[in-house]
């Protein structure tokens, strides 16, 4: 409702100590005065024809209102304003009910960009709970088998002698048969057995070399995840 009035004070402090542009200004300035004053008018106007409607005197009302009204009606004669322009002042007050529902639609543009940004938030934080689980049962299942990732690499290494040497045993075994030219049909039952071994070694060790290969990729899996969570 001050608006008007806050321009004028503004638009003062603007001005300069000219004469023309000084007649200038208070021409302004009152143009802006009359106009916040037919703001009043219009309002005690509607007011009084409400009154009217409900059959209430003017002179019933509280003394405060009654003041209220006298001193509106004595700047309408000092203006001499005649009618006030009804058009105008509906405008006006729409201008201000679409600024204040700019605003609230602004307003809520942003409560919405808010709970969007914390519905990822806790989207994201789902999945890094779901990781840290799948990370944590890695671990507890890596830590019980045997060999796990702290010993395999021995592991493999003793079982790669141990078929280096069975190898060599069964080479040497078949070698000194050879000479003998007997028949596989008829060789030694340890000597069978010792070949029956040395294969199941063989597709063993290949076992736990891919074994180990699963280890090593979980376990750079495991320090990526680290990294990640740096």
């Amino acid at each position: 409702m001050y608006r008007n009035r806050k321009n004028c004070d503004a638009y003062r402090e603007k001005m300069t100590v000219t004469g023309e542009t000084l007649e200038n200004d208070e021409q302004i300035i009152d143009s802006l005065t009359k106009r916040e004053i037919e703001e009043y008018i219009g309002e005690a106007n509607l007011a009084s024809e409400t009154l009217a409607k409900l059959n209430i005197r003017i002179d019933a009302l509280p003394q405060k209102y009654q003041q209220l009204l006298d001193k509106l009606a004595a700047s309408q004669s000092s203006l001499g304003i005649n009618q006030l322009d009804h058009v105008s002042i509906s405008l006006e007050q729409t201008k201000d009910i679409t600024e204040n529902l700019e605003d609230d639609y602004e307003i809520l543009k942003l409560k919405h960009k808010d709970l969007e940004l914390q519905r990822r938030i806790e989207k994201n934080k789902k999945f890094i709970d779901e990781l840290r689980r799948e990370l944590k049962m890695s671990r507890e299942s890596l830590s019980n088998q045997n060999p796990g990732p702290d010993n395999v690499q021995d592991y493999i290494r003793q079982l790669k002698q141990k078929v280096v040497s069975y190898e060599e045993s069964c080479t040497k075994a078949k070698a000194k048969y050879n000479k003998l030219s007997i028949p596989d049909t008829i060789l030694p039952k340890s000597l069978s057995v010792l070949v029956t071994s040395h294969e199941a070694l063989l597709e063993e060790a290949r076992s736990l070399r891919q074994r180990a290969e699963d280890i090593t990729f979980a376990r750079d899996a495991i320090q990526n995840l680290h990294r990640l969570r740096r």
